[in-house]
């Protein structure tokens, strides 16, 4: 059973510095920036944004994406078709001026 567990374990570790790597490739694909490059040198399963309260509100109002307080998002929860539209979402509201 451990050995499975261990199995497990890693193939998610995997997954989820998978999902870190496409969030740094597809941003310097679409927009040529480099504004969440931090998030492919972390590891585990969360993250934090660096947005400004009103950003934290618009990001579910305009994008229907929903982060918990502090900019919190699931990088373990994202799948493959979900992180062109994160990180578009993410950048839009980003490049807003914050209030």
């Amino acid at each position: 059973m451990k050995a499975l567990w261990l199995r497990d374990l890693d193939q998610m570790r995997q997954r989820v510095a998978r999902m870190r790597e496409q969030i740094v490739a597809i941003e310097q694909d679409m927009f040529g920036t480099h504004r969440l490059a931090y998030l492919g040198r972390q590891v585990g399963m969360f993250s934090l944004l660096p947005l400004s309260v009103a950003q934290e509100i618009a990001l579910p109002q305009d994008h229907g994406i929903h982060v918990v307080e502090g900019g919190r998002i699931n990088v373990a929860h994202l799948g493959d078709e979900d992180v062109r539209w994160l990180v578009d979402a993410v950048c839009r509201i980003m490049s807003r001026p914050s209030r």
